[in-house]
């Protein structure tokens, strides 16, 4: 299997474990081909990470490997076909985390397709862990959504920033969210249909009028100085021949990383 980003580490070494779930082989091939030095911030992203790569696992054991991966003072970094790892990775993270996701959707459904374990009923489920929970999530992005989900958003006080607000007044957003994040510990799902399918299109759902990366570099700048417990790479679907969406998962995340 190719490892995510490096072998040089062993599990003991590292501060970041990742953990896969059904992860597309071409988010982990395209790692270890993206430049980890940032020439506009002249300083390697990666340089204080150590990267151990855990390999796949089923659903059902991310819960109990994230608390391993906690207990051991590491990161946990979980890159996944379907978003519903995050409701699992949530289970596990310190009380009172706060969980930001940069989604295009926002994944309140009761039931969707027939089910309530799906990928767009995931963030309902977690919110009905903890009433407190409403107060302890931050969508970002988001352009998709029924009646049903806005009006929960809306009777529960979940905070949510469209693509639009993030575009015409991300100043305000970023006051928002900082407040929001305070000095808390944070969980960070990015969903990569976030983005604008016309840098994106390797997604599930490609919703139009999504953020470039220069909206996300903005929106991360909150994130510098916060504590943060676990990230996640979510809902890539690999398009032959194009690995467009995989250089900017991977990017993106050496942000977070960084």
């Amino acid at each position: 299997m190719v490892k995510f980003v490096t072998d040089a580490f062993d599990e003991e070494e590292a501060n970041v474990v990742v953990v896969g779930v059904d992860c597309p082989e071409s988010l982990r091939e395209v790692s270890q081909l993206v430049e980890p030095f940032d020439i506009n911030e002249k300083r390697n992203l990666l340089e204080n990470v150590r990267i151990y790569d855990s390999g796949d696992m089923k659903l059902s054991k991310v819960q109990l490997k994230t608390k391993e991966i906690l207990a051991a003072k590491k990161l946990p970094l979980i890159i996944a076909k379907e978003h519903t790892i995050t409701l699992e990775a949530m289970k596990a993270m310190p009380a009172g985390t706060k969980l930001v996701v940069f989604d295009a959707h926002a994944d309140l459904k009761d039931e969707y397709e027939g089910s309530r374990q799906s990928h767009a009923c995931w963030l309902r489920r977690w919110l009905e862990l903890n009433p407190d929970n409403c107060k302890r999530v931050a969508i970002l992005g988001v352009r998709s959504c029924d009646e049903d989900e806005f009006n929960f958003m809306k009777e529960n006080g979940v905070l949510y920033f469209t693509a639009n607000n993030i575009i015409n007044d991300s100043e305000s957003v970023k006051k928002r969210l900082r407040d929001f994040i305070g000095n808390l510990d944070v969980y960070v799902s990015l969903d990569m249909d976030f983005f604008d399918p016309s840098i994106a299109p390797a997604v599930r759902y490609p919703e139009p009028g999504g953020l470039l990366y220069k909206d996300f570099l903005v929106l991360t700048e909150v994130l510098k100085g916060s504590k943060l417990v676990g990230i996640d790479c979510v809902e890539i679907r690999p398009i032959s021949k194009n690995k467009v969406t995989e250089f900017l998962a991977v990017q993106s995340l050496f942000k977070l990383l960084s």
